[in-house]
């Protein structure tokens, strides 16, 4: 991927990222005051399960993506195109899986919903499993797309779906429609995305057929998907599974603070998850022309990124809590919303793991991430179920960011062993380097919750002068005006014969200025 097709996919991806959180800022209190709060948290586990469904399709589609890249690395489209096809197939048997599931919860745990809502609830669920149905089987063209690296079409697909859903569910509103049909909505999204995953495919890769074909004997496409579904859903799975948690153990109206909290905690993964979920098809492209040592300066700088990016903005949220949650939700807020917005803040600073687990996927390590994230799914669900009985919709919180702080950081030395680098270096390079730089941030940020009254103002003065510091500071370690480029060059993939190679994996020593 060249310098430019680099620009092109992060900025389209923040894009698509952008208009996520913007929707859903301005759609969560539309919706909480359009449903109630009952309505709202019934919303909230029909829309968990869907969000379930689709991290179960990025998962298992990541091995399409890893494969497809790695064949084009090679200069083998014939080979591309054939993953392609066959993973329609196995993503049409995912999708009668989800299908099955979403019906089985509809009329098995229509507990979950509130009390009015329950009829609403069967209707919506069976609707979003015919859906995913539908939509999982053209995800493998999309996944093919990101094999292409072409994240700026993929994001544009993305893009409809966040669009169609915005107005299905003014509509629904609006119009009375209730429950039942904002889900509708959600589902028309969904498959309209999806259709338009396999018209983008076929305008970059017009020679390439699309009819589904089988496996042959001996290829790794499911074994390998099968992993890579493990390694990528199974922490967000276990995540999310709070909401459904709280619901079945305190009901949907108190499920409700900890939804709310997810969405603004899934605006500050959209921060950086665009950049990270590129390292994957780029690990798998660098890994097939021998570029390991390169791929080793993508880690320490990727991993140093987003920690310097996420603790500024988290600690942001930690400390002003109850002054967000005021301005965005107002007097509609749930109980204790802010203390959870808090705690799940925290948790979006162990994203400094993502880095390390989308190279180990990307370079064929699948097996080991899928272990260390199925432990931490598992752990995240049982911890949650615990303190969910003893604390409500806090505990569940608790959990997720008690989980992610013992077993995430357990793959940045999974990572150096594979690439071949001291962990020691590579903390201090990454870790260390950007603690030390957000600290005048958070330091600020503390002082000023200290001194000023709770309120707009408290939380203005804080995020100025906060994120103002964090700003200056990462602009002087790259030079200012070379910070583009820094990060642009170091995370391109450099080609064979490519006279930059050699100055894009140049890292320069910015942890000593921290």
């Amino acid at each position: 991927m060249s310098r430019h097709s680099f620009l092109r996919n992060a900025v389209t991806s923040y894009g698509e990222r952008g208009l996520l959180l913007g929707s859903t800022l301005l759609l969560t209190p539309f919706l909480l005051g359009g449903l109630g709060v009952a309505g709202f948290g019934t919303w909230s586990v029909m829309f968990t399960v869907t969000t379930i469904f689709t991290m179960l399709e990025v998962g298992f589609s990541a091995g399409i993506t890893r494969f497809v890249a790695a064949a084009l690395g090679r200069e083998a489209p014939a080979d591309a195109e054939r993953v392609a096809r066959a993973g329609v197939l196995l993503m049409a048997l995912l999708g009668i899986v989800a299908l099955a599931v979403s019906v089985a919860i509809a009329f098995a745990a229509d507990g979950l919903a509130a009390d009015g809502d329950r009829e609403a609830f069967r209707a919506g669920m069976i609707v979003l499993g015919a859906a995913m149905f539908i939509r999982l089987p053209c995800v493998a063209y999309g996944a093919a797309l990101l094999g292409h690296q072409r994240y700026d079409l993929y994001s544009a697909a993305q893009a409809v779906v966040t669009v169609g859903f915005v107005v299905g569910a003014v509509i629904a509103i609006e119009t009375g429609g209730g429950l039942r049909w904002v889900a509708s909505a959600q589902a028309i999204a969904l498959v309209a995305g999806g259709v338009l995953f396999a018209v983008l495919l076929r305008w970059v890769a017009p020679a390439a057929r699309l009819r589904p074909v089988r496996l042959r004997p001996g290829e790794r496409l499911l074994s390998f998907s099968s992993y890579a579904l493990l390694a990528d859903s199974a922490v967000f799975v276990g995540q999310r599974m709070d909401t459904v948690v709280v619901a079945a153990f305190r009901g949907a109206a108190a499920a409700a603070p900890i939804a709310v909290a997810a969405k603004l905690q899934s605006g500050l993964q959209a921060m950086t998850l665009p950049i990270l979920n590129m390292l994957l098809p780029m690990a798998a492209a660098m890994e097939s022309r021998g570029h390991g040592e390169h791929l080793a300066h993508r880690h320490i700088l990727a991993t140093r990124v987003t920690l310097q990016l996420t603790l500024p903005i988290a600690g942001a949220l930690a400390l002003f809590a109850g002054d967000v949650t005021d301005l965005w939700l107002g007097a509609d807020a749930p109980a204790k919303t802010a203390t959870i917005l808090a705690v799940l803040s925290l948790q979006t600073i162990f994203l400094s793991a993502v880095p390390a687990e989308k190279i180990l996927i990307g370079i064929g390590r699948v097996r080991l991430i899928g272990t260390l994230n199925v432990a931490e799914g598992l752990a995240n669900v049982g911890l949650s179920i615990a303190l969910v009985a003893a604390y409500g919709a806090v505990g569940a919180a608790a959990a997720t960011l008690i989980t992610s702080a013992l077993l995430g950081p357990l793959k940045w030395p999974a990572a150096c062993r594979a690439l071949g680098r001291p962990t020691v270096e590579f903390l201090r390079g990454s870790v260390g380097a950007a603690v030390l730089a957000s600290f005048p941030a958070l330091a600020a940020m503390a002082l000023i919750r200290m001194l000023l009254e709770p309120g707009h103002g408290r939380l203005a003065a804080g995020a100025v002068v906060g994120l103002s510091l964090a700003a200056a500071v990462g602009l002087y370690q790259v030079g200012g005006p070379r910070a583009l480029g820094h990060i642009r060059g170091n995370l391109a993939v450099p080609r064979p014969g490519d006279p930059d190679v050699q100055a894009v994996v140049r890292t320069p020593d910015i942890g000593a200025s921290a």
